[in-house]
């Protein structure tokens, strides 16, 4: 009875791992374009769990554009740290007396706040899905300066990935903030345009297989180039 017990056990996870396996090799055969349109549908569907895994796979393909504050990539790091402000090369005094880098970095977090509002009042449906940081350091910059955001951001009942549809402006320059900060790991999900942007500090990664016409248009109005 015992060995029955055993082998039948094994045959369980025989046919569970053959079935894991076939999934596999079936979601690492999808096409980008495939790939996007089930994010699309599961962030209407509001399945966190289906759609946080398919995220993920979007890493896999290298197709992705950037929507970036430079042209193009500056390939000298010596330039580069010479111009470059981004959240954490800031310090509390710099909020405080509103210092020069203090103004280049709210110079080109405006033109993401820009963007993204052209791209949320044009999209009946757009969604973000996120995570929150584990664990979050209030006695952090990060946190000290945005602590309204975060309040913003944080469901009363946590979950590893929060999915929502975004109908408040402020919760997505809340959202926004937070993102080009670099602390926190975001996904804005467009189902009409079928554009999925992951964000990346002061750049967002851009999945689409459709044409981008409007949003290098919005881009480019707003000081930004899709790369």
């Amino acid at each position: 009875m015992v060995q029955q017990k055993k082998d039948g056990i094994l045959r369980s996870l025989h046919f569970s791992f053959t079935v894991l396996k076939k999934e596999l090799k079936e979601s690492k055969g999808m096409s980008l374009e495939n790939i996007i349109d089930c994010i699309c549908k599961e962030a209407t569907n509001k399945d966190s769990k289906k759609l946080e895994e398919l995220l993920e796979q979007l890493y896999d393909y290298e197709s992705a554009k950037i929507l970036d504050i430079y042209p193009y990539q500056i390939k000298s790091n010596e330039k580069y740290s010479q111009v470059e402000v981004f959240f954490d090369k800031l310090e509390m005094v710099d909020f405080q007396q509103k210092t020069q880098d203090y103004h280049s970095y709210q110079k080109s977090l405006e033109k993401f706040e820009r963007f993204f509002e052209l791209m949320w009042l044009k999209s009946s449906q757009f969604y973000a899905f996120y995570y929150l940081p584990e664990p979050l350091y209030k006695d952090q910059l990060y946190y000290k300066v945005y602590e309204n955001e975060w309040n913003k951001i944080i469901p009363k009942d946590l979950t590893e990935g929060i999915l929502l549809n975004i109908d408040e402006y402020t919760m997505l320059i809340s959202l926004i903030k937070l993102a080009v900060s670099d602390h926190l790991h975001l996904h804005f999900i467009l189902p009409e345009e079928n554009i999925v942007f992951s964000g990346n500090g002061l750049a967002f990664l851009i999945y689409s297989q459709h044409n981008l016409e409007l949003s290098e248009k919005v881009a480019n109005t707003e000081g930004l180039y899709v790369r």
